[in-house]
């Protein structure tokens, strides 16, 4: 997350495999641990903001969006602490302002 946060052409890197630190974050959403799913819930907070700018990003969130609102609305839906319900929030929120359009055909 701080390296995001520092330098987001992080992932504009050759060697970087944005659509498996993708699906790693997703699957953290789904931890046990509450330290884990905010952790995860700040990265994707931090990265769904770039869709547009680094186009590798945009492109993996185009074609894994739908895993992560999934496990977003399974957190919500019970699987996640109620103390996390705020970080979920967020990212749905980073959904709706970032992904709009994506957000309404998953």
């Amino acid at each position: 997350l701080q390296a995001l946060k520092r330098k987001p052409d992080l992932f504009l890197c050759s060697d970087l495999d944005v659509k498996a630190v993708f699906q790693c974050g997703v699957l953290s959403l789904k931890f046990p641990e509450s330290p884990t799913v905010k952790a995860s819930c700040g990265f994707f907070t931090e990265l769904l903001p770039r869709c547009g700018e680094i186009a590798p990003v945009g492109q993996v969130v185009h074609e894994n969006g739908k895993a992560l609102l999934q496990a977003v609305l399974e957190g919500i839906g019970g699987q996640a602490s109620r103390s996390l319900m705020d970080h979920f929030a967020e990212i749905l929120f980073a959904l709706n302002k970032h992904c709009f359009s994506l957000l309404s055909v998953w």
